[in-house]
């Protein structure tokens, strides 16, 4: 992964990704599965305890073994290990198992920690969008679909919509913990060379659950693992493209906090571009849309009980979806955080169609209470209102009125309260005490 990508700090992803900690997630597995042999009395005499801390891991020399010599990591990596261990110790280091009972369960433990700062990452992310919900949730602004004006709702609501999706995605990791908590130590084919007893309670000891398997733990579990991210990738997307489109000159409701020593362009000097939001729209969009595909092609084409068809790429698209969707969410949380919001412009551009967003009123009035058929008063409405010339000056209330079909069953008093405004924002007031109860319970 480019270092431009990779979060900095405690915790950050590209640290959990790293190949030191591969090599330390390998140690802790060898080391809990000679800890279950000398529990059961396979080992005669008593591992130092502190013995797995004195283990020096140098992943470049390693890298040296299996390039020189062994042409195979996880055989490098014992050959590096083994002289540091005690000499009667080394006989039942890796015993009975294959390089992916290291590997596979190594993994397993690397995936958890992901998954954990991911969780600390959307969480973190929520937060900064509860808060400007709430910040806004009176704030009216025009919805829309097919990117034009529909009905209004409030830039609260909007943002609200945002978070339940994202305890949804919340949801998913959690459930995606369960899934990838296991391990095996079941040998070269699957069919136990060591005492099942030894799997069960080395990976108890690890946190995690065995699970059968062939050579390698099957691909359907990190197909869930790209899925789940893919999806919350995708997620984030849409926060970005919704930003964007937001934030044009023509509408500019919100914009980016721009700061005032950044470039947004060489050739025009007045530019502020919603970079962080383009920024993340790109990376989200090869989260959400590359991987997977891959990660189900490694389900479907691992020949008998193992090929190599997985390996390559695991060892790209693992790191490369996690690092990219750790680093995006941080940096959407200080987007939102910082977010400019415009009230006047939102109120602007609901009044910029002349009250033709409220239209639906007077059809549902005429529906209603005085009798006319749902489809007829659809259809009447709408041929009044469909050629309103709002941006030479026309408006709703003088075209419903001076039509005789329309007055036949409303009052002009009634058309004014259809259309009025403050009424209309009174209505979206209360549902967006609604949706903020079920949202958030406040």
């Amino acid at each position: 992964m480019l270092k431009r990508f990779c979060r900095k700090g405690q915790n950050c992803m590209a640290e959990i990704w790293n190949e030191l900690n591969k090599f330390l997630s390998w140690l802790e597995v060898e080391f809990k599965v000679m800890e279950v042999r000398q529990e059961m009395g396979q080992i005669k005499q008593t591992i130092p305890p502190d013995l797995i801390n004195n283990i020096k891991i140098d992943p470049a020399e390693i890298d040296r073994i299996e390039e020189t010599i062994t042409k195979h990591d996880v055989m490098a990596f014992l050959q590096h290990v083994s002289p540091q261990l005690p000499e009667w110790l080394r006989p039942y280091f890796h015993l009975e198992m294959t390089s992916y009972c290291t590997v596979d369960t190594g993994l397993s433990l690397v995936l958890l920690r992901s998954i954990k700062v991911l969780k600390q990452g959307l969480a973190g992310l929520m937060a900064e969008i509860k808060k400007r919900a709430i910040e806004h949730k009176y704030t009216l602004q025009i919805f829309r679909t097919h990117c034009k004006h529909a009905e209004i709702g409030t830039y609260g609501i909007k943002l609200a919509n945002y978070y339940a999706e994202g305890e949804r995605n919340m949801k998913r990791l959690e459930r995606l913990e369960e899934t990838v908590a296991v391990g095996k130590m079941s040998g070269a084919v699957g069919v136990y060379e060591m005492d099942p007893e030894i799997e069960e309670r080395a990976c108890a000891k690890l946190g995690l659950k065995p699970i059968i398997a062939t050579q390698i733990i099957s691909r359907d579990i990190l197909a869930e693992y790209f899925a789940t991210l893919s999806i919350l990738a995708a997620s984030l997307q849409k926060i970005t493209v919704n930003i964007r489109l937001l934030s044009q000159t023509e509408i500019e409701e919100v914009r980016e906090y721009f700061d005032p020593n950044s470039t947004g362009s060489t050739a025009m000097p007045w530019k502020k571009n919603p970079i962080n939001s383009e920024n993340g729209t790109s990376l989200m969009r090869v989260s959400s849309l590359s991987y997977l595909p891959v990660a189900l092609e490694n389900l479907a084409n691992c020949w008998m009980e193992r090929s190599l068809d997985n390996s390559g790429a695991e060892r790209i698209i693992l790191a490369d979806i996690s690092i990219l969707l750790d680093y995006t969410m941080a940096r959407m949380a200080n987007t939102i955080r910082k977010l400019e919001v415009f009230p006047e412009t939102m109120m602007s551009n609901i009044n910029f169609t002349r009250g033709l967003i409220f239209t639906a009123n007077v059809m549902n009035l005429m529906a209603e209470k005085k009798g006319v058929a749902r489809h007829e008063a659809h259809d009447l409405v709408r041929r009044v209102v469909i050629n309103v010339k709002y941006r030479q000056g026309e408006n709703a209330l003088d075209a419903l009125r001076a039509n005789p079909e329309i007055m036949k069953y409303v009052t002009e008093e009634e058309l004014r309260d259809c259309l009025d405004p403050e009424k209309n924002a009174q209505k979206v007031i209360g549902a967006a005490d609604y949706i903020f109860q079920r949202v958030f319970g406040e």
